[in-house]
């Protein structure tokens, strides 16, 4: 009979009295079992089609079956991103017509208004011309409709009207020379000036749509990147999973790399990245996108690079998102440690930046390094040395027994992330303290939420070169 997970919890901790113990592989694999199959009966979130759900959610579903992989071996994991990769690319669809299947989410998706005079006797004006709603429940009550503004009658009261429903929304509104036009959802507009009699403002609004991100993309196909280098390179998984492999690969040539290249852009010397689609709906059109974003995507083709079919455009477009990151790194000499920005852009011939980079998003720069020093594209042992010292020097608040992070990489409070933080603790190839505070934060977790840490747990000992039996 198999133990149950709380008397597997508790042969964990009797045999943890030294921080170095040996960890018990097997006991923790079925933990993580026994977890996973009561997670939607081990369907993770691979059943929706909403690309934020398959990013964020199913992402580190299927991530967790790849750390188990490189950790135990057990083909069992590998089976299972096969199982879930198969039901990601059955929802895919193309619903702009481009010929590319993909996936997308109307949650980041923005509402727009353009506001115009038309050719009136007087000269009051409309503000602004242009403005965009990026608050998602807000941004969501916007119809996409055209509305009219118009003085039928005299210049003291005005209505609104909705063209596409061909209603009223407003009538016999005051006038005085100035007025707030609250009443198309979400905006917000202003008359000023004189009015005339016949007067009329036209107003075109874009009501959010369904955008596809890189960022979500790369958070279920690198794992999945993993999966087909594990099988093309070890013929003993052939048999099992080749054919998976070779149908994986030429879909992610096609409806990943191949769609993602449209909107791709060379900053030189610099490297380069992949930018927001075109859309008005986007909250930053055409800007490059944000280090986190294009990381997600660039670890898978770091991965597929040197692989047997895949496109030959991987490898160089791997090196150059590497080198985006790399170039951006701030050296803090004291503690020979990087911090970096959430976002740097050129606009406008200018160069700007947002504020260092937060906990949470930084796990996936740190995961392209780490991928990128594995595999001996651009960052190197130094490299990753302060990208630890980062953690250890920065962000760790110093405890051994209750470790935490800070909540960005430049040091800034409060500290509440933990270090079982996804990839940070990868780190521990190049610092086994690392290894060590992750272990004190998971002894410190309860019996369930040890279940769902043991991925991270063990992957960090593995990679610490803890012996795992």
């Amino acid at each position: 009979m198999k133990r149950s997970v709380c008397a597997l919890a508790m042969a964990f901790l009797v045999n943890s009295s030294s921080l170095l113990a040996q960890v018990d592989m097997a006991g923790l694999s079925e933990r993580y079992k026994a977890y996973d199959s009561a997670r939607n009966s081990g369907r993770g979130f691979s059943d929706s089609a909403d690309s934020g759900t398959l990013g964020w959610g199913e992402g580190a579903v299927i991530r967790s079956y790849a750390q188990m992989w490189e950790a135990t071996e057990d083909s069992y994991w590998l089976a299972k991103i096969a199982e879930h990769f198969q039901r990601i690319m059955d929802s895919a669809s193309d619903p702009d017509g481009d010929g590319f299947l993909s996936w997308s989410t109307k949650t980041y998706s923005c509402a727009a208004a353009y506001a115009e005079r038309l050719h009136n006797v007087s000269a009051t004006g409309i503000e602004p011309a242009f403005q965009k709603n990026l608050n998602g429940d807000a941004a969501a009550k916007c119809s996409g409709h055209t509305y009219l503004i118009e003085f039928p009658r005299n210049s003291q009261q005005f209505s609104i009207l909705d063209r596409d429903a061909r209603s009223a929304i407003a009538t016999d509104v005051a006038y005085d020379g100035s007025a707030a036009i609250t009443q198309i959802e979400p905006f917000r507009f202003k008359l000023s000036g004189p009015s005339h009699q016949g007067d009329r403002f036209l107003i075109r609004t874009v009501a959010p749509e369904p955008l596809e991100f890189a960022v979500h993309q790369g958070m279920f196909v690198y794992p999945t990147a993993l999966f087909i280098e594990a099988v093309k390179s070890r013929p003993a998984l052939q048999p099992q999973f080749g054919a998976d492999a070779e149908k994986f690969l030429a879909f992610i040539n096609k409806h990943v790399f191949e769609k993602n290249e449209q909107d791709w852009l060379d900053m030189g010397e610099l490297g380069g990245a992949y930018r927001f689609q075109s859309r008005i709906t986007e909250r930053y059109p055409n800007r490059i996108l944000p280090h986190n974003q294009f990381a997600a995507l660039a670890r898978a083709w770091l991965v597929l690079r040197n692989v047997a079919g895949a496109h030959p455009l991987m490898a160089q477009r791997a090196e150059q998102m590497v080198r985006y990151l790399h170039s951006h790194l701030e050296l803090d000499e004291p503690n020979d440690a990087y911090r970096w920005h959430y976002w740097d852009w050129i606009e406008n011939g200018e160069r700007g930046h947002s504020g260092y980079e937060d906990t949470s998003h930084a796990a996936l720069n740190v995961s392209l390094a780490v991928e990128a020093a594995r595999r001996d594209v651009i960052f190197t042992g130094s490299d990753m040395t302060r990208l630890a010292n980062t953690w250890l020097r920065r962000m760790w608040n110093q405890d051994e027994q209750q470790p935490r992070m800070a909540a960005a990489v430049d040091g800034r409070k409060p500290h509440e992330f933990s270090p079982l933080t996804a990839h940070w603790s990868e780190l521990s190839e190049w610092n086994r303290k690392t290894y060590e505070l992750a272990r004190h934060a998971f002894l410190s977790q309860s019996a369930q939420e040890q279940a769902g840490s043991v991925p991270i747990l063990l992957l960090c000992a593995k990679r610490a070169g803890v012996r795992l039996p």
